[in-house]
């Protein structure tokens, strides 16, 4: 037989709304294990990868309290579990009222019925509102053994600690879908939030490339930061958010424990009688030194940025022309070409240089350069030739003139102006 009777304020009824709310994050189920001077909630999830227990000290966080168990003594204790969301049905986010409007509490009466003569085993909720309205709630629970997650904080020699509110900030930058959390301390004072999914799947669709969100934050922002550097460890990303929700409700410092990837983490924070302590599966990369985030480089100016690109091209050049073995020369280039009528002078292609095995040869002589057939500083265009030297008949009505400077081409009367580039006139031959 097991006697249990407590009493709670309207403040820490709310609190444990507040609870109740984080554990049906992790689990539709909520186990009670209640002691003769604390009460805890837990939870376990389906994957059994993340485990919650939220403690509740009998002297301070009650207005009353008292356990009295038939088997074990002192040590004895009660279990059992009911659904979350059954339980959310009785505590309501409006217990604490400041304005007292309808639903607000005075007090909370909790007791529970196990007593062999009794053909059902009951949890029993009395709000005690104003004006002696009583509320009566007779919840049906099973009787479980509950397990606990063991954790050694003495090896985990990894540790930081952060106020929650400051971590609500950096994790509202968070995808919504983002299932994953990795965090790891940068050589540079910084450590990294970085939450990312490896894939999106609606229906048949899958969305393959991953979405991820980085968030860095001062290593001084932090109340104690303690990590080795480099080291990634990942848990997951819903989970941290609700544990970072609920920290914020209790205004205390989010602390976490943990050692190495695929050994567990610890997230631990508390106050006014409240302790809570999640413990998470890990991964992540074991070599902290191999990973290390890099230090993100100066941004340099414009004149150094072009100054740079134009020396990475003149490299990349020359291994080009080391490397890439000399095009084969086109049989019309080979040709020599033809006179055009109109053209002031007939230009001959330069020999190759001594010594020149190709079209690529090497930039350390300065009088060996090579330079394209018929190359000129002047464009390349097409203009109208109005004169009447040539036949019509046998010359088309476009001529090159290329050799010719805009100078000569504005004051002579055989031509006008050049209009546009030959490579723009697509189609005409």
């Amino acid at each position: 037989m097991v006697v249990l009777n407590f009493t709670l304020t309207p403040e820490a009824a709310a609190k444990v709304h507040d609870i109740l709310i984080c554990l049906a994050k992790f689990s539709d189920t909520v186990a009670i294990e209640a002691r003769r001077e604390r009460f805890t909630f837990t939870a376990l999830n389906s994957s059994k990868s993340a485990y919650a227990a939220l403690t509740l000290d009998g002297n301070q966080f009650f207005a009353s309290y008292e356990f009295l168990s038939s088997h074990g003594g002192s040590d004895g204790r009660f279990t059992c579990s009911m659904y979350a969301k059954a339980l959310l049905s009785v505590f309501k986010a409006r217990l604490n009222d400041p304005l007292r409007r309808d639903g607000a509490i005075d007090r909370c009466e909790v007791s529970i019925q196990d007593r062999p003569d009794a053909t059902q085993c009951r949890f029993i909720v009395k709000m005690v509102c104003d004006q002696g309205v009583i509320k009566t709630y007779k919840l049906t629970y099973e009787a479980v053994d509950v397990m606990h997650a063991l954790f050694d904080r003495n090896a985990a020699k990894n540790r930081w600690s952060m106020h929650s509110s400051a971590m609500k900030e950096y994790i509202e930058y968070f995808g919504p879908r983002n299932e994953l959390l990795d965090i790891v301390a940068g050589q540079d004072g910084r450590a990294i939030f970085k939450t990312y999914t490896d894939k999106l799947q609606s229906g048949k669709d899958i969305l393959k490339h991953s979405l991820s969100t980085a968030v860095a934050v001062n290593t001084g922002d932090f109340e104690e930061f303690k990590v080795d550097s480099g080291l990634h460890i990942v848990i997951s990303a819903k989970d941290f958010k609700a544990i970072v929700a609920h920290a914020v409700t209790l205004k205390t410092n989010l602390k976490a424990y943990y050692s190495q990837p695929t050994r567990p983490l610890q997230f631990s924070y508390g106050s006014d009688g409240v302790l809570c302590e999640f413990t998470l599966m890990t991964s992540g990369d074991y070599d902290a030194s191999a990973n290390a985030t890099p230090a993100p480089q100066q941004i340099p100016s414009r004149t150094a940025s072009q100054a740079q690109s134009a020396a990475t091209e003149r490299i990349e050049d020359r291994s080009i022309r080391s490397e890439m073995p000399p095009p084969v020369e086109p049989a019309s280039r080979a040709e020599p070409r033809r006179r055009i009528p109109g053209s002031r002078k007939e230009t001959t292609p330069k020999p190759p240089q001594p010594g020149s095995q190709g079209l690529f040869v090497s930039q350390d002589d300065e009088d060996a350069r090579w330079e394209p057939v018929d190359y000129n500083n002047e464009e390349e265009t097409l203009g109208w030739d109005a004169s009447a030297e040539h036949d019509a008949a046998l010359f088309p009505t476009f001529r090159d003139n290329a050799s010719l400077s805009r100078t000569e081409t504005a004051e002579s009367n055989d031509a006008v102006a050049p209009t546009q580039r030959v490579s723009q006139i697509k189609g005409l031959w």
